[in-house]
């Protein structure tokens, strides 16, 4: 069975999505050699949110030691993008249209001051504080996607904003209600010059905005 672990997880590390770059299914090296910073300027698909970062001046911030990043890739911000397009009403909206303020409050939700590896992830989840000082709650999640051919699951690591409700799980107001929002994380435990770099899907709302 361990076999056919490895067999699936290369499968999925090159099959074809948007985010078949990152596709976690365990890396031969998890070393990326340089600070956090410096692997996303050099990365195709995570360059946009150094440009974000450095906008910010906030390169300090996530190179300094023991940080984890979460990281929204390109596909995420671009879709963020249009969204504020349709809100402003301007179709030439771009990066350089977000408030420095605005930008530091969003990319702060993405940054913790302590290194999150996967070791450090329980399977019902942990409450953290981000940089901007909000709530977010982060899991390493067994799942059953390969019809119990496997002796034990595959663990995901997923991030968590919290629901419009303001309780973490099910609300017990709403009838056990549960609207908080999880993104898979693509790609988990890359390890830089300074912290850890978890790679969040394409599909992830940055910001946690709401068509």
């Amino acid at each position: 069975m361990k076999y056919l672990y490895i067999i699936v997880a290369v499968f999925c590390l090159y099959s074809c999505t948007n985010d078949d770059y990152l596709i976690d299914g365990g890396l031969a090296d998890q070393n990326v050699g340089v600070s956090t910073y410096d692997f996303l300027k050099s990365h195709k698909q995570l360059d946009t949110l150094a440009l974000l970062i450095e906008k910010a001046d906030m390169i300090d911030v996530v190179n300094a030691k023991s940080t984890t990043l979460f990281a929204p890739n390109n596909l995420s911000i671009k879709d963020y993008i249009f969204h504020m397009r349709e809100i402003e009403e301007n179709p030439d909206y771009g990066i350089d249209d977000i408030p420095v303020a605005d930008l530091k409050e969003m990319l702060g939700g993405y940054i913790f001051n302590q290194s999150l590896d996967r070791s450090k992830l329980v399977k019902e989840g942990k409450i953290y504080i981000a940089n901007n000082g909000e709530e977010r709650k982060l899991s390493l999640e067994p799942v059953d996607q390969y019809n119990d051919q496997l002796d034990e699951f595959p663990e995901y690591v997923y991030y968590y904003f919290k629901g419009e409700d303001d309780y973490w799980g099910p609300n017990p107001n709403e009838g056990g209600n549960n609207d908080d929002v999880r993104t898979l994380v693509r790609t988990s435990n890359l390890i830089s010059t300074n912290g850890v770099i978890h790679v969040l899907q394409g599909t992830h709302h940055f910001s946690n905005y709401t068509d």
